[in-house]
C-alpha cells in the first residue's frame, strides 16, 4: 500500500499539484511512523523531499524547513550505511539531489528573514559541487546581512563569474562592494565563452564603478546621462527617467527616481499621473508602495506616507529609496534620532548617495549635536570630491559661519564646485549671490544670463529679473519676470516682482527695493535650483554664538576642522 501511495505522490507532484502532495504525503509519512516495519530509509527520505518540496512551492516555509532537515538528516544516514539506492533516487530526480535541497532550504530560511541559517546551509556545501545559483545566493546573502567582512561575498561573486560572465547582477555587485572596475572588466571579457571586441559591456562596467566610487559626473557621461540623477541634476534626470520609464513601464529602477524627481521639480501633475497608473494594479510590490508613499509625501500627508513607505521596505528590506523617505518625513515632523536610522540605514546600503550625508547632517543639526554634524559636512567633502553637490552644501554653511577666515572661503568652495561643473544651477545661483553681495553685480548678471542660455530655468529668470529691478532696469527686469511667468505661471516671486515693477517708483524708492530684495533672499526657499543646502534658519543655528552646544564649542567650523577641509580643496 506504501508503494501505491508513493506512486501517487510522485504523480501529483509531475503534474505540480503541489497543495495536494501536501495532505497525500502528509499521510503517507504518518503511517511510516506508526509502522516502522514498512518504513525503509529509501521510502521515507522520498516522502519527505516530495513533503518538503511541495510545502517549498506553496510557500509553507516553516513545514518545508522541518522536512529538508529532516531528508539532509536522513541522507546523512543512508551514506553512512552505503544504501545502495540514495544514487538512483537522485539521479531520477534532480530536485532531490543535496545541492538543490541545500538551496532551497537556504531559500526558505532567507524568506523567513533568517539570514544566519541560510548561510550556514550553503557553507555545509563543499566549495567545488556549489552552483552559480548557490554562489550567487550565498553571496547576497553574505552582503545583505550588513557584515563589515565582504571577503566571502566577493569570493562568491568570482566564482559565478567564472562559470557565467555575463551575470551582471554579480558584476554590480562587485562594484558595488569596492572591487576594482579593471579586476572585474578582466575577469568577464577574457572568458573564453565572451564574444571578443565586447565594448558596451566594458563601458557598462566602467559606468558603475565611477558610480559606486562616487565619481557620478563622470558616470553620467559613460552612461549617457543614466547617472544624472545621483548627480543631482534632476532637471535633465527627469527627461532621461521619463524615457526609461515610457519605454518600460514596470521598470521600478527608473519608476521610483522619477516619482523623487517630480516631487523635488515640484512637478505634482506628473506624479500624480504616475501614481494613478499604480492604483490599477492589484498585486503591489515594494517600488508601487513607494511610488504611493512619495505622492502623499509631496501632497503633505506625511503619517499616510510614512505608512506606504513602511510597507514598501516591509517587501523589500534594500529599498534605498524607502530609506531615505522616512529619513525626510522624520526631519519634517523634527524626529531626528529616527531619522538618523533611516539614514544609517540607507547608508548600509548605498553609500554612495549623497542624500545619505546630506540627511544625516540636518538631523545633527536638528538636534544640536554640532560635531557629528561637522563630521558630515567633512565627509560629504571628502567622500564626493567630483560631486558639486556636497561643495555647495558646505559653502551654504560657510556664508553664516562666525569665523572670519571660513566664511571668506564661501567663494573659493563655491569656485571648486564650478570647476567640477560650470553649469551646475545651484552653484551658479549660489556665486551670482556671493558676487551680489559683494557688490559685483556685473558679474552676477553675466553668470546667470550664460547660465540660462543653455539651461533656461523659471527661478533663474526670476533671480535676473530681480537684480536688474535693483538695477533700475526696469525694461529688462520685466522680460526676465515674463519669461519666467511663460515657464511657471504659478511662481509666486515672478508675480511679486512684476507687481512691485507697477507699483513702486524705482527712482525714489532704491532704498525700499533693496531691503525687499534682501529680505526675498533670506526666505526658507532658496535660489538654488536643487536645494541641497541647509535652509538658512539651519545654518544659522549651526554656527551661532548664542546656541548652547553640547560640546561647549561657540561655532561649529573650529580651526583644525576648516584647516582639515581647506587641505583637501588644495589637494
Amino acid at each position: 500500500m506504501e508503494i501505491i501511495l508513493l506512486n501517487n505522490v510522485k504523480k501529483l507532484y509531475d503534474n505540480e499539484l503541489y497543495a495536494s502532495v501536501i495532505p497525500t504525503a502528509s499521510l503517507l509519512h504518518t503511517l511510516l511512523q506508526n509502522d516502522r516495519s514498512l518504513a525503509t530509509s529509501e521510502l521515507e527520505y522520498q516522502v519527505l523531499l516530495y513533503y518538503g518540496n511541495a510545502c517549498y512551492y506553496e510557500r509553507q516555509y516553516r513545514v518545508a524547513i522541518k522536512h529538508f532537515n529532516a531528508a539532509l538528516l536522513m541522507r546523512k544516514s543512508m551514506i553512512r550505511y552505503k544504501n545502495v539506492h540514495l544514487a538512483a533516487i537522485e539521479n531520477t530526480c534532480e530536485q532531490f539531489g543535496e545541492i538543490e535541497t541545500r538551496y532551497r532550504l537556504a531559500t526558505c530560511y532567507r524568506d523567513l528573514g533568517e539570514h544566519s541559517q541560510a548561510v550556514a546551509t550553503l557553507q555545509a556545501l563543499p566549495a567545488k559541487s556549489r552552483t552559480p545559483k548557490v554562489n550567487m545566493l550565498q553571496a547576497k546573502l553574505v552582503q545583505q546581512g550588513g557584515s563589515s567582512n565582504t571577503t566571502e561575498a566577493i569570493l562568491a561573486y568570482k566564482d559565478v563569474l567564472r562559470e557565467c560572465p555575463l551575470a551582471m547582477e554579480a558584476i554590480e555587485a562587485l562594484l558595488e562592494l569596492g572591487v576594482n572596475g579593471i579586476e572585474v572588466n578582466s575577469l568577464v571579457v577574457n572568458a573564453s565563452s565572451v564574444p571578443k571586441n565586447i565594448e558596451w559591456l566594458s563601458n557598462w562596467i566602467k559606468a558603475h564603478a565611477q558610480m559606486y566610487s562616487r565619481n557620478h559626473l563622470e558616470a553620467s557621461k559613460t552612461f549617457q546621462r543614466k547617472s544624472l540623477y545621483y548627480y543631482g541634476n534632476s532637471t535633465q534626470a527627469q527627461l532621461y527617467l521619463e524615457m526609461a520609464a515610457m519605454i518600460n513601464p514596470h521598470n521600478w529602477d527608473a519608476i521610483m527616481p522619477l516619482s523623487v524627481v517630480y516631487e523635488y521639480n515640484q512637478k505634482l501633475q506628473g506624479l500624480d499621473k504616475l501614481t494613478a497608473q499604480m492604483t490599477n494594479i492589484h498585486e503591489f510590490t515594494s517600488g508601487h508602495w513607494f511610488v504611493m508613499a512619495q505622492s502623499f509625501y509631496a501632497h503633505g500627508m506625511l503619517e499616510k506616507a510614512s505608512s506606504f513607505a513602511y510597507k514598501a521596505l516591509t517587501l523589500n528590506p534594500r529599498n534605498v529609496e524607502a530609506q531615505l523617505l522616512r529619513g525626510k518625513i522624520c526631519l519634517r515632523t523634527k524626529r531626528h534620532k529616527d531619522g538618523i536610522h533611516f539614514f544609517r540605514a540607507a547608508q548600509c546600503v548605498a553609500n554612495y548617495r549623497f542624500e545619505v550625508y546630506k540627511g544625516l547632517f540636518y538631523c545633527y543639526m536638528g538636534m544640536k549635536r554640532c560635531k557629528e554634524a561637522q563630521t558630515m559636512c567633512a565627509l560629504a567633502v571628502r567622500y564626493f570630491r567630483n560631486l558639486p553637490r556636497s561643495y555647495v552644501m558646505f559653502a551654504r554653511t560657510l556664508i553664516h559661519s562666525s569665523h572670519p577666515h571660513p566664511k571668506k572661503s564661501a567663494k573659493k568652495v563655491i569656485g571648486k564646485a564650478l570647476e567640477i561643473d560650470e553649469y551646475y544651477a545651484p552653484a551658479v545661483a549660489l556665486m551670482a549671490e556671493l558676487c551680489q553681495a559683494e557688490g559685483e553685480t556685473q558679474e552676477a548678471i553675466a553668470l546667470l544670463k550664460k547660465q540660462v542660455i543653455n539651461y533656461p530655468h523659471y527661478r533663474l529668470f526670476t533671480m535676473l529679473g530681480d537684480i536688474l529691478a535693483g538695477e533700475k532696469d526696469l525694461n529688462g527686469a520685466l522680460e526676465y519676470y515674463t519669461t519666467a511667468l511663460s515657464m511657471e505661471p504659478t511662481y509666486q516671486r515672478a508675480l511679486e516682482g512684476v507687481n512691485a515693477l507697477g507699483k513702486v517708483s524705482w527712482s525714489n524708492n532704491k532704498n525700499e527695493q533693496d531691503t525687499s530684495m534682501t529680505s526675498s533672499t533670506n526666505q526658507d526657499e532658496e535660489w538654488p535650483i536643487e536645494c541641497d543646502e541647509p535652509s538658512i534658519e539651519a545654518v544659522e543655528l549651526l554656527s551661532s554664538p548664542a546656541v548652547a552646544h553640547d560640546d561647549g564649542e561657540s561655532d561649529t567650523f573650529s580651526d583644525p576642522f576648516w584647516q582639515d577641509v581647506d587641505a583637501e580643496l588644495t589637494n
